[in-house]
């Protein structure tokens, strides 16, 4: 007889700004096992910095499947799924004069990754799990996960530790990009320019995109403790290879440390199937969990 499926989880959603997208997902995890070392999985959507449609809620087809998995739910604490501002999008328009500006769809870079920021701090000073946590993004969410570890001081990000009103941050034990977006310029041209649109929308000229991009940007990725994962399905149809590819050479290139890194280029499905249809996202998850558990 198959096993019943697990209770749902209590659910609630706690705003972290005045803007109504500046709100994140929390669902707990019902469990008296303190001996175990368990985990917060903080989730943050792509959708190409602009698409409303895409929202925290779409972590929760991954959310069910990690519950599936019996190592996994183990060793999770708890789930949570970030919302932020987002960039205009020419299919769902605004008019600026008309729309009240915590409803308005106007964010430019760093905007979206000072609310990933706040986010992620809000949840540790109210739930206090410090970096026991695994920050896991899809596509743009991806970006915005290995945006945080920048050190180079023209992004706006961290930079010895420290971040300009974010001091007390702290930083997870792994960061997981799935299918992400890391060398804006490389990809656009790879797609005959296509993608300007939107990253155009996200961080303006294109003449500053290399100083945001994960792959391009200044300074280093410094070898720490720090567990940082890049998984990728050869059937992506939106997002190439050659981005998680190069993003696993520049992180090896600064930080001389292979043990740091954690490559998995097989996962199942289409650009948005990863989250959506499988089991792709749990996948990734688990084994970076294996890893921090058993391995390091």
């Amino acid at each position: 007889m198959a096993e019943p499926p697990p209770p749902p989880l209590p659910y609630a959603v706690y705003q972290y700004g005045s803007h109504e997208l500046q709100r994140v997902g929390v669902w707990d995890v019902d469990s008296v096992d303190s001996e175990r070392q368990r985990y917060w999985i903080i989730y943050i959507h792509g959708g190409a910095w602009r698409d409303p449609r895409i929202t925290h809620r779409t972590f929760e087809p991954s959310i069910a499947r990690i519950r599936d998995d019996a190592f996994a739910s183990t060793h999770v604490a708890a789930f949570a799924s970030v919302d932020y501002r987002l960039s205009p999008h020419p299919d769902f328009p605004q008019d600026p004069a008309a729309t009240p500006p915590d409803r308005y769809r106007g964010a430019r870079h760093p905007d979206h990754l000072d609310d990933i920021y706040s986010a992620v701090r809000y949840l540790q000073n109210k739930f206090g799990f410090g970096d026991k946590y695994i920050l896991v993004g899809h596509s743009a969410g991806a970006t915005m996960a290995y945006q945080m570890i920048m050190t180079d001081k023209d992004t706006g990000l961290r930079r010895n530790n420290q971040l300009d009103g974010f001091s007390d941050f702290v930083f997870p034990t792994a960061l997981c990009g799935v299918e992400g977006i890391y060398d804006f310029h490389g990809l656009n041209d790879r797609v005959n320019g296509d993608y300007a649109g939107f990253l155009t929308s996200a961080f303006g000229d294109p003449a500053g995109w290399d100083k945001a991009a994960p792959m391009k940007c200044g300074g280093t990725y410094p070898a720490s403790d720090q567990l940082w994962v890049l998984a990728h399905s050869p059937e992506d149809e939106l997002v190439d290879m050659p981005e998680t590819e190069g993003m696993a050479q520049r992180l090896l290139k600064d930080s001389g440390n292979e043990r740091q890194i954690l490559l998995i280029k097989d996962l199942k499905g289409k650009h948005d199937d990863v989250w959506q249809n499988n089991d792709s996202v749990a996948r990734v998850v688990s084994q970076t969990l294996r890893y921090i558990v058993e391995v390091s």
